[in-house]
């Protein structure tokens, strides 16, 4: 049964929200900046922490209000909830997601899932990967999560056995990057709240993968929990900016991106890929309505050919 055949109301009385929004993903595609421009709307109320990743897994009465405990959420002021957990669209390696948000029984629950050429969005996936110590050398081969993770229309057809279409989102990168304050009006749209908030900031990549760079000791910084702490709301903004430049200025004059293994892929390896996700992005393009040929100069006629 999907939620418009459910009536969802709220369960939890006081100032806890009662509607959500998820960046649902995927990987290395903007969710961070989208999350901390976003964050600045004064009807949104964002969560403490970027990605909690509470629904990977089936939670306990005690963790969920743990939860809730994320905002700082006042009724008269926030609309709503906000949160960004990239793992929530890593299906199969993570699995039953949208079903997990549709029993929390939480309040309404909106998506916004950001898309990016599954070619560009690989390599930074490996990139990120070999630089963090859990990622492989493409020399050792493609892994299944990198398609997987790239598989748009399936995860996508997932969360549509729960909700439906008018509540999920799809937004690309590079339109994102390309006209920031039109889809950011979009989204305010989407999210019935003032969609004429002047955002700052908005060409400001967060996350982009300029701490490759880094030496191993600030690597495991980053990739660490106190990274992620520096990157979430509890701090405030000077002293995550004091923070990040510290680490910014450790990592001038290094470069320990080279020697970690190889991370971009060969016109052998594109090839594999586009035939591997062929199916999957004639769906994303005719089911979905992802222009494939304008956002990523790929085309139908040479999906066909493979």
């Amino acid at each position: 049964m999907k939620s418009a055949d459910k009536k969802t109301k709220k369960q939890i009385t006081g100032n806890n929200p009662d509607c959500f929004v998820f960046v649902i993903g995927a990987m290395k595609s903007g969710t961070t900046s989208l999350f901390e421009i976003l964050s600045q709307h004064p009807q949104i109320c964002p969560s403490k922490i970027k990605e909690p990743d509470y629904f990977t897994q089936e939670r306990d009465g005690n963790s969920r209000e743990k939860y809730l405990s994320l905002w700082d959420w006042q009724d008269r002021v926030h609309a709503i909830a906000l949160e960004a957990s990239v793992a929530y669209t890593k299906a199969p390696l993570i699995r039953g997601v949208p079903e997990r948000i549709y029993r929390s029984d939480l309040g309404r629950y909106r998506f916004i899932y950001m898309l990016r050429n599954p070619l560009t969005r690989i390599e930074s996936q490996l990139r990120h990967g070999l630089f963090a110590g859990w990622g492989k050398s493409l020399d050792e081969g493609i892994s299944e999560d990198a398609i997987y993770f790239s598989s748009y229309a399936m995860q996508l057809d997932k969360y549509l056995k729960y909700f439906p279409i008018d509540d999920i989102m799809l937004v690309t990168l590079e339109e994102f990057k390309h006209n920031p304050d039109i889809i950011l009006s979009r989204i305010c749209q989407f999210l019935e709240i003032d969609k004429d908030f002047a955002f700052r900031n908005v060409n400001i990549t967060r996350n982009s993968g300029g701490f490759f760079n880094a030496p191993a000791s600030v690597s495991r910084i980053t990739q660490s929990d106190f990274g992620q702490f520096i990157s979430s709301n509890i701090l405030p903004a000077k002293v995550k900016n004091i923070l990040r430049n510290a680490i910014t200025y450790l990592n001038i004059g290094n470069n320990k991106t080279s020697g970690l293994g190889r991370w971009q892929l060969t016109a052998e390896e594109r090839e594999y890929i586009l035939n591997r996700l062929a199916d999957d992005l004639r769906r994303l393009e005719f089911d979905y309505g992802i222009d494939i040929r304008k956002c990523w100069q790929i085309q139908s006629d040479t999906l066909a050919k493979i």
